[in-house]
C-alpha cells in the first residue's frame, strides 16, 4: 500500500508475521529505510509491558498518538476501564489495516478514532472530549515509532499536549474567588441590549467587568478556547450571562465552568420555561439564576437549579431621565396617548411555523385560555378534549416548548391589539412596526420603530400618557416600560401585574387597568387633571431613582453571588 500523505515523500505499508505468528507493521521510506511498529517477537506481551510503564491514575482522557496495529490500545482499554481513550493517527489506511488485521477495538462512547485530522481540530476535539466529560485530566500515551515514522504531523502535536500537561492549565483556571472588595465579572456579550446597561452599572459601584463577545453559530470549543485566555488574563469572581444566551444546548459550556469551579449568573429577563425546557444539559449547581419572574423561581429549582432569585428588571436613570424641551427630540411628534411596542406578528408567524399544523387549533385553544387568566399551560389537559390532550401528551419536548411559545404570543398579539384599539378617538401615536398596519387599519397615527437609547427617551418625554401591554408570557412579573417611563417623568398607564404591587405604590406611582375596557375612562381623567397626573409622574420617578435602577439590580447580583460562591465550594463539585 502506497500513499504521499501525511509524509512529504512516498513511503510504503506492509505486514509482517512476529515469531509468536501475530502481525506486525512496516514503513518503508523511499530511501529504502524500514521502519516497525510493533516486536517482531511478540507484539501483544510488547504492549503489556509498555502500557505497565505508562504512569496514568485510571480515570480520565488518554491520547494515544499513533495506532499501529492497536495492541498498546487494546490493553489501555483493558487495563483502564474507566478512561476514555482517543486515538490520533496520521494516516487512516493504517487504521484500515488495523481493523482488518490488528487487535483494534471498535470505537464505542468511551473510545474514538480521529484519522488525518489537522493539529488544530485534533487540539479542538480533544478540548471537546475533555468537557464532555467534566475537564477530566489528560495524559499522552505515544507510540513512538508512530511519532518516528511521521514526525511533521505529530511533533506539533506532542509539543502541545506537552504544554497543557505541563502547565497543568485547568488547575491555573481554579483559583480563589471574591477575594477582593472589587469584584471582578466576566460577561458573555451575545450583542443582546442590556450588555450596555450591565456594563455601566457594573463600573458606577466599581467594580470591573470583562465582555467576552459569542457569536450564533459557534461552536462550544471555539467559544471555550476564548474563554480560556480570557479568565487566565482576568480572573474573573464569576460570568453573567442573561438568558443563558451563548449556552450550547450540549451543555459544554456549563461542564467547563463546572469543570473549573467559575461560579456563572444567568439573569432571565424573559421565559426561563421556553429557554431552559430545550437546554436541560445547562443545569448545574455552579450556575445561579436570576428570573425577572417570581412565578419562575419554584418551577426552576424543581429543573435541578440549587440557586434561584427572584430580580426584576430596571433602568439606566442617565439614559431615561427628563430632557430640556430643547433636547427632546423635536423630529419625534407628541401625543395626549403613546405606545411603544412591537405588534408580535413576525414572531408569531416564524413560531406558528414551528407547530404542526394540525396543532394550530391547539395553540388558538390555549391562547384564548390565556386571555382569560386561566395558566392553560401549567396543566393544558384540564383545558382540551381528551383527543386533543392525546395529541399534546405525544409531542417531544421541544414540541412542546415550540407549542407553548407559539400560545404565548398568540395571546400577546391578541392582548395588545385589544388594548391599543381602546385609544381610538385619542390623540394617539403607536411607535412599532409594521405588523401594527395590518392589525389597526389607521385607526391611529402609525410611526416607525425607534432606537431603544437614542429616541425613546424623547418619545417618553413628549408623550402625556404612555400605555402599557405587558407580553403574555411575563406572568407575573413587568416589563421594562414600567420602570424606563417613570425615570423619564413620564406617566404610566399600566395593566395589573402581581409583582407591580412590591415595585411600586398603585395609584399614586403608576395608574393600573384590569381590564383593556377600563383604558379610555382612565386616559380621559388625567387627560383632564394634569396636576394629578403630573404628581403620580413626579413620584414614580422618585421611586425609580429610589430602589429600580440597574446598579440596584447589579449591586443585588454581585453581594448574592458573593455570599454563593465566596469560597471554592469544592463540596458542590462532584465529579
Amino acid at each position: 500500500m502506497r500513499a504521499c500523505t501525511p509524509r512529504s515523500e512516498p513511503y510504503a505499508l506492509s505486514l509482517t508475521v512476529a515469531r509468536n505468528g501475530m502481525p506486525s507493521l512496516r514503513l518503508e521510506s523511499s530511501d529504502g529505510s524500514m521502519r516497525t511498529f510493533h516486536s517482531l517477537y511478540d507484539p501483544e506481551k510488547e504492549a503489556r509491558r509498555t502500557v505497565e510503564a505508562f504512569r496514568f491514575a485510571g480515570e480520565g482522557v488518554i491520547v494515544v498518538l499513533g495506532l499501529g496495529l492497536g495492541y498498546h490500545v487494546a490493553e489501555l482499554a483493558r487495563r483502564f476501564e474507566k478512561a476514555a481513550i482517543l486515538v490520533v493517527e496520521a494516516a487512516p489506511e493504517i487504521h484500515e489495516l488495523a481493523e482488518k488485521h490488528g487487535r483494534v477495538p471498535p470505537p464505542t462512547d468511551r473510545i474514538r478514532f480521529l484519522l488525518g485530522m489537522p493539529e488544530k481540530q485534533v487540539l479542538r476535539e480533544i478540548t471537546n472530549w475533555q468537557l464532555e466529560r467534566g475537564m477530566a485530566p489528560l495524559c499522552v500515551f505515544v507510540l513512538s515509532p508512530a511519532v518516528a515514522a511521521f514526525p511533521d504531523y505529530y511533533r506539533p502535536l506532542v509539543a502541545a499536549l506537552d504544554r497543557a500537561v505541563s502547565f497543568r492549565l485547568w488547575d491555573r483556571l481554579k483559583y480563589p474567588k471574591f477575594q477582593e472588595d472589587s469584584t471582578k465579572v466576566g460577561l458573555i456579550d451575545f450583542g443582546y441590549f442590556l450588555s450596555r446597561e450591565i456594563e455601566h452599572a457594573v463600573g458606577r459601584l466599581g467594580h470591573r467587568l470583562l465582555r467576552v463577545p459569542i457569536r450564533k453559530g459557534e461552536d462550544g470549543g471555539t467559544i471555550v478556547s476564548r474563554l480560556i485566555d480570557r479568565i487566565l488574563a482576568f480572573k474573573p469572581d464569576f460570568f453573567l450571562t442573561i438568558n443563558h444566551l451563548g449556552f450550547d444546548e450540549d451543555g459544554v459550556l456549563t461542564s467547563f465552568f463546572r469543570s473549573i469551579e467559575m461560579p456563572v449568573a444567568s439573569w432571565y429577563v424573559d421565559s426561563p420555561r421556553l429557554i431552559v425546557g430545550a437546554h436541560d444539559k445547562n443545569v448545574s449547581p455552579y450556575t445561579a439564576l436570576f428570573v425577572w419572574d417570581r412565578g419562575y423561581v419554584n418551577e426552576m429549582k424543581s429543573a435541578g437549579f440549587e440557586n434561584v432569585v427572584y430580580l426584576p428588571l430596571a433602568t439606566d436613570e442617565q439614559i431615561f431621565r427628563p430632557l430640556p424641551r430643547n433636547a427632546r427630540r423635536e423630529k419625534v411628534p407628541g401625543c395626549e396617548v403613546g405606545f411603544v411596542g412591537h405588534s408580535n406578528v413576525g414572531p408569531l408567524r416564524e413560531r406558528m411555523e414551528k407547530v404542526a399544523e394540525p396543532l394550530h387549533h391547539l395553540v388558538d385553544r390555549l391562547a384564548e385560555e390565556v386571555l382569560r387568566g386561566s395558566h392553560p399551560l401549567e396543566d393544558p389537559s384540564a383545558f382540551l378534549s381528551t383527543d386533543e390532550a392525546h395529541q399534546l401528551s405525544a409531542l417531544g419536548s421541544r414540541e412542546k416548548v415550540a407549542l407553548e411559545a407559539a400560545v404565548l404570543w398568540k395571546a400577546t398579539v391578541q392582548y395588545r391589539l385589544s388594548c391599543v384599539k381602546k385609544l381610538s378617538g385619542f390623540d394617539a401615536c403607536i411607535y412599532g412596526d409594521e405588523g401594527w398596519e395590518l392589525l389597526l387599519n389607521n385607526s391611529c397615527r402609525l410611526h416607525p420603530q425607534v432606537d431603544y437609547y437614542n429616541e425613546l427617551p424623547g418619545i417618553y418625554n413628549r408623550c402625556r400618557i404612555h400605555l402599557n401591554a405587558t407580553n403574555r408570557q411575563m406572568g407575573k412579573a413587568v416589563n421594562q416600560r414600567v420602570f424606563d417611563v417613570p425615570a423619564c417623568g413620564g406617566f404610566l398607564l399600566t395593566d395589573e401585574q402581581e409583582s407591580l404591587e412590591e415595585l411600586f405604590e398603585i395609584g399614586r406611582e403608576v395608574v393600573t387597568f384590569r381590564h383593556p375596557e377600563e383604558i379610555p375612562e382612565l386616559a380621559r381623567f388625567y387627560l383632564g387633571h394634569p396636576a394629578d397626573r403630573d404628581a403620580v409622574a413626579r413620584r414614580g420617578r422618585q421611586r425609580v431613582l429610589a430602589e429600580h435602577t440597574y446598579r440596584h439590580r447589579l449591586a443585588d447580583l454581585v453581594q448574592r453571588m458573593k455570599a454563593t460562591y465566596g469560597c471554592r465550594c469544592e463540596r458542590l463539585c462532584k465529579g
